[in-house]
């Protein structure tokens, strides 16, 4: 049995239903070293790790992930564990739905991800006093939702590389924050184009890593049409950063190991664009929440206007990246960044 209420977690049937993946084992997540909790709403498998201070009076600090990515990741980041020991700071960073082994849930809302997942693993580490947000990528939207679920209990808000949902970027001026995929997580299990596009999409995320390494087939091409200029971007990275790299190529791989099907629904356009909350709300209670935001200024996956307009928008703490696009400007300096975080908390 993979969940409580399999028919409210797989709803779809019939031709074109993607089969969900095999339940999860919760012992692979201990051996891993990660933590897992089994929600009270839908019986899912929510893995999620735990990095730094042991100490009962560590400060928390919750990161969200960039997409393709798991819990795993921030704490292999080069001076992260130091840092977290040296400052007595205890980060918990969950994985999303279908990464790593956290199970599959199509249609997941980003807007509604604060309540259903992470509010129950906060409960069972005993988390009940306020906390710092950090958020990365696709984790920036997840990080605002954060702030807006939780209001006064967060500290801090920073972000990087971040963008904005698909209502406050029309409504607003600016371009979408992520590209259309062109189908969402009813279509790619109901009608003939929507299936074989998320199969298409599923098909060339089967190696993440090499999107991190010298792509190949299709991977290349979908590379170079979606951001030109992150192939020499990414040789550079490998070149002057290897280590963070390495983590990285690790950990992408990690999150495909049950399935590809994170990828399959984190890109569908309920998830990816349509977030169901809006980010303006931070703040409108009064409640102050300082917000730093870091973004690239040569970055085609997250707009820099949307980093721009978000520090513009809550008065923010702000720097800007060239040179490393996307993907460096998600990592780089990554201690500076938590450093930055925590004097503002």
């Amino acid at each position: 049995m993979v969940n409580a209420d399999d028919k409210a977690v797989y709803p779809y049937t019939g031709f074109f239903a993607i089969t969900p993946p095999p339940p999860s084992d919760p012992s692979i997540i201990e051996a891993d070293g990660g933590k897992w909790i089994r929600l009270p709403s839908d019986g899912r498998l929510v893995e999620y790790f735990v990095h730094g201070s042991t100490k009962n009076d560590a400060a928390i600090l919750v990161d969200c992930p960039g997409g393709g990515a798991t819990g795993a990741l921030v704490g292999k980041l080069p001076g992260v564990a130091e840092w977290c020991e040296a400052h007595n700071v205890k980060i918990i960073s969950p994985s999303y739905p279908g990464f790593g082994h956290s199970e599959v849930r199509p249609g997941w809302t980003i807007g509604e991800w604060p309540k259903s997942d992470l509010e129950p693993i906060l409960e069972q580490e005993g988390v009940t006093d306020s906390f710092m947000v950090t958020g990365t990528s696709f984790g920036t939207p997840h990080a605002q939702a954060m702030a807006v679920y939780f209001g006064e209990r967060v500290k801090v808000l920073g972000l990087r590389v971040p963008y904005v949902g698909r209502h406050v970027s029309e409504d607003v001026g600016l371009p979408l924050g992520q590209a259309n995929m062109r189908y969402d997580s009813k279509s790619c299990n109901t009608n003939l184009i929507g299936h074989v596009i998320g199969k298409a999409f599923m098909s060339t995320v089967s190696d993440p890593a090499s999107f991190f390494d010298e792509p190949s087939g299709a991977s290349r091409a979908l590379i170079s049409c979606l951001q030109p200029k992150a192939l020499e971007q990414i040789k550079k990275l490998n070149n002057e950063h290897e280590d963070a790299m390495q983590c990285l190529k690790y950990d992408v791989n990690r999150g495909v190991v049950v399935s590809g099907q994170g990828w399959l629904y984190m890109c569908a356009t309920d998830t990816l664009l349509d977030h169901k909350f809006d980010v303006r709300d931070i703040n409108r209670d009064k409640t102050n929440i300082p917000v730093i935001v870091w973004y690239a200024e040569d970055d085609e996956d997250c707009p820099p206007s949307h980093g721009a307009w978000l520090v513009e928008e809550f008065e923010g703490k702000s720097r800007s990246f060239s040179g490393f696009g996307h993907v460096g400007a998600a990592f780089v300096d990554h201690v500076k960044f938590l450093d930055e975080v925590r004097m503002v908390a």
